[in-house]
């Protein structure tokens, strides 16, 4: 694989989030990867968007808020690298219920040059963050006039009708609304099934044996660049395929299958290719099959790191595979 040319995309500051939401495709929580980008990443990872023609990301975790001044940070080392900021992705876990606070904390990052806030505010989140939080954080920004949008907007009216400081389960949630919520989100998403989202799949999906699944085409995925991601490891990461990273430096050159051994696998022979090299390392598939091709490649990606997480420095974070699987 050889990229060319990038064009929508964004900057993962950190993996750590007060949230570990359902259908987060890279594994989010409070027990994920630690750290936080730091600025001179931050200007590498810009120095590769301008080299593959991409002038503009929005910035995620994570939860970008965790760190304010890693995220202003970060902001002004985007914008001196010349790169615009679209938008920055929270969860407004970080909102207190002090308006003067709160507001200079949102003063801060847009006058670092944050341009706009887009509010996550749908059935997912409020598993894990009271509705007041994110509805409190949608009044300031319309007070303040900050450009902002909300993802899920359509969930607004769902979520108005529940006890704004109360946390709802999936099914407290449809108890409330009297339909199964999560699955009706998931769908209506048009959701990429990885990560954590994997387990939704399960729940919904009916299992599939190993030889359904295989394929010796190299996924799609690997060389999709809609919507990719770098993270503050200074990786990149191919749209859909979390939990796998190609080091900045090495981005759009052949792959060393010695530094990238699972990667290689899955450009040069697909799922099969990677079944075949798993099977020598000892890695036994289920009997009870699994829900998707993605589902497989994870199970064999997971079976690796634990064996022998050092081998594949493709297969990253690590943590990424140590919890919520």
């Amino acid at each position: 694989m050889q990229i060319h040319h990038l064009s929508s995309g964004g900057i993962i500051a950190n993996y750590q989030c007060p949230a570990s939401c359902g259908h987060c495709l890279y594994g989010c929580s409070p027990k994920a990867e630690p750290g936080y980008i730091a600025e001179a990443t931050a200007k590498k990872l810009c120095e590769a968007l301008r080299r593959f023609g991409c002038y503009s990301v929005h910035i995620g975790g994570g939860e970008p808020f965790i760190n304010v001044d890693g995220l202003i940070g970060l902001i002004r080392a985007v914008q001196q690298s010349g790169v615009e900021v679209e938008y920055i992705e929270t969860n407004a876990a970080w909102i207190t219920g002090d308006e003067k606070h709160d507001m200079s904390t949102l003063t801060q990052v847009m006058e670092a040059g944050g341009n706009c806030i887009m509010v996550s505010a749908d059935p997912f989140h409020v598993e894990f963050i009271p509705f007041w939080k994110p509805a409190a954080l949608i009044q300031l920004l319309e007070k303040m006039n900050i450009p902002h949008f909300i993802w899920q907007q359509r969930y607004l009216p769902l979520l108005s009708r529940l006890d704004s400081h109360k946390l709802y389960n999936s099914d407290e949630l449809s108890q409330s609304a009297g339909y199964d919520v999560i699955s009706k989100c998931a769908h209506e998403y048009g959701m990429r099934f990885n990560g954590r989202a994997l387990n939704l799949l399960k729940s919904m999906g009916i299992q599939k044996p190993v030889d359904e699944l295989l394929s010796s085409v190299p996924c799609d995925e690997l060389h999709n660049t809609g919507h990719f991601h770098m993270d503050f490891t200074g990786r990149y990461i191919p749209p859909g395929c979390t939990g796998m990273g190609i080091l900045i430096e090495d981005l759009g050159i052949k792959l060393d299958s010695s530094r990238y051994p699972v990667l290689s696998r899955l450009y040069s022979g697909g799922i099969s290719g990677l079944l075949e090299y798993a099977l020598s390392q000892g890695y036994k598939p289920s009997q009870e099959g699994y829900a998707s091709k993605c589902d497989l490649c994870f199970s064999i990606r997971k079976h690796l790191v634990v064996s022998n997480s050092s081998a594949y420095q493709d297969l990253t974070p690590i943590r990424f595979y140590h919890q919520n699987f």
